[in-house]
């Protein structure tokens, strides 16, 4: 009988590394808690196991195998770790919060774990909570780019541009930093006005990534911004070369919004497939239709806008491209809704 189980189990063992093999993580995490659980396996094979459903989001059954594994190894920091990152991705962050505590307390505070925890604190909207542990990940760790970008992250959330656009700038001179990060720091500058400063970072980041084509948008935006529409040019051309037609397209329209040239405006968004109609597409159509003084369809599209995206109320709030309709009712009705 033992015999029959210890070919058995190195059956399924084969069939669970040929489903890894061809990234079929899940049937490979199966094949392989089949093999554990017939062949009696070492319970270090739970770890990968899980380590293989959270490839594939299968979040569940990740925690049940690191559980499992716990009750084996108690003490493991490692499988506390995991199980925590699973629960926050499972969308259990008061799980996820106690669990990577856990680690604390076995004496292991180290920067991983601080930040593990600044991660879980942050999507249980803790932000006060979050950024005390971001600011103690750099404390213990100064060379750790991401905490210097999560935390600049939050500052960005609550408008404090000046203290954001100093810790990417300190995030970024460890010479991690993303494109993404990049980008963030020269909308700070943005956000401050200061667009000689964002113009600056976004050319520094072109030369860092010169395949970006994220890069080229924001900073195809930045030369709008400071109305230089000859450079602008340059970018659409340059994206349109690559083939990124919605990109070169959503600045052609930027542009046209920027000059109000609502005729214009009005054949860029006939580009735009149906699909792509977006709360930002709506918003821009009512802009066209408020100042061809079709103030009936303007209303009408500026409710499909608000609908899927309601924060675009503050920004008809303040745009000056209402100013047609910005005394009807009905405008008024969409804007400031009753509670």
């Amino acid at each position: 009988m033992g015999v029959a189980r210890d070919i058995l189990s190195r059956f399924l063992q084969g069939l669970s590394i040929k489903w890894e093999m061809k990234e079929k993580y899940h049937l490979a995490a199966k094949m392989g808690y089949y093999s554990y659980y017939v062949g009696g396996g070492e319970s270090a094979e739970l770890l990968k196991l899980a380590a293989l459903e959270m490839k594939v989001e299968k979040y569940d059954s990740a925690i049940q195998f690191l559980e499992k594994y716990l009750e084996e190894n108690k003490d493991s920091v490692k499988a506390l770790l995991l199980l925590g990152i699973a629960q926050r991705q499972n969308g259990k962050y008061e799980e996820a919060i106690k669990t990577h505590l856990k680690c604390l307390k076995k004496g292991e505070e180290n920067a991983n774990v601080l930040y593990t925890l600044g991660l879980d604190y942050e999507k249980a909207k803790k932000i006060r909570t979050a950024k005390r542990y971001y600011s103690k990940v750099i404390e213990t760790e100064q060379a750790f780019a991401q905490a210097y970008f999560r935390l600049a992250h939050l500052y960005v959330q609550e408008k404090k541009y000046d203290l954001a656009v100093n810790l990417y700038l300190d995030g970024l001179s460890l010479r991690e930093g993303t494109a993404k990060d990049w980008i963030n720091l020269s909308l700070c500058y943005l956000m401050t006005s200061n667009l000689k400063a964002a113009e600056k970072v976004l050319v520094e980041a072109l030369e860092i990534f010169p395949q970006s084509s994220e890069v080229l948008f924001a900073l195809g935006t930045c030369y709008i911004k400071k109305r230089n529409y000859k450079k602008n040019a340059i970018i659409v051309a340059k994206l349109d070369e690559r083939e990124e037609i919605n990109l070169a397209l959503s600045l052609k329209v930027k542009e046209a919004l920027d000059r109000k040239n609502y005729e214009l405006l009005e054949e860029l968004l006939k580009q735009f497939d149906k699909q792509e109609r977006t709360a930002e597409y709506w918003y821009m159509q009512s802009l066209v239709e408020a100042n061809i003084s079709d103030e009936k369809k303007a209303i009408s599209s500026l409710r499909k806008a608000v609908a899927i995206n309601p924060n675009l109320r503050k920004e008809a709030i303040k745009d000056d491209n209402f100013a047609v309709i910005r005394e009807l009712v009905e405008f008024k009705n969409i804007v400031y809704p009753r509670k």
